[in-house]
C-alpha cells in the first residue's frame, strides 16, 4: 500500500468554472493515518475556508468539504456555501484529479478540479 501519497503539508488545487482555471492556490492538508481523516485551511479567489475530509489508502481517493468563511474575499460568489469535492489518484500526473460540485440557492454547478503536492 502507498501511503506515501497522503502526505501532511502544503498543497496546491486548481479548479475549472466560467470556462477556464482559476489558480493553483496553496493551502494546508494534515492527514490523520488513524482515523483517515483530513482536516485543513486556506484561501482562494472566493475567500478563506477550512476543509474536512476523509481518505482512502485502499482506493486512492479523496472526499474533501471545503466550507467558506462568509464576508471573506469575494463578496458576490461567497455565500459562505460548502463545495465538495471528489478526487482519485493520477499516478502519471503524480496529482489527485476530480470534480467540485456546488448548490447553493443561486448556483449549482460541477467541473474539474487538480490537487498536487507542493514540493
Amino acid at each position: 500500500m502507498d501511503t506515501s501519497i497522503f502526505k501532511s503539508g502544503y498543497w496546491k488545487s486548481q479548479y475549472y468554472q466560467y470556462g477556464k482555471w482559476h489558480g493553483p492556490y496553496q493551502f494546508s492538508l494534515s492527514f490523520d493515518p488513524q482515523s483517515m481523516i483530513i482536516t485543513g485551511s486556506g484561501s482562494d479567489d472566493i475567500g478563506t475556508f477550512t476543509i474536512d475530509g476523509i481518505y482512502s489508502v485502499e482506493t486512492r481517493r479523496i472526499g474533501l468539504t471545503k466550507t467558506y468563511t462568509r464576508g471573506t474575499g469575494n463578496q458576490l460568489e461567497n455565500l459562505g456555501h460548502q463545495v465538495i469535492i471528489q478526487l482519485t489518484w493520477n499516478a502519471q500526473n503524480n496529482q489527485f484529479e476530480g470534480k467540485w460540485y456546488v448548490r447553493t440557492s443561486k448556483y449549482h454547478g460541477e467541473d474539474k478540479f487538480e490537487l498536487k503536492l507542493n514540493r
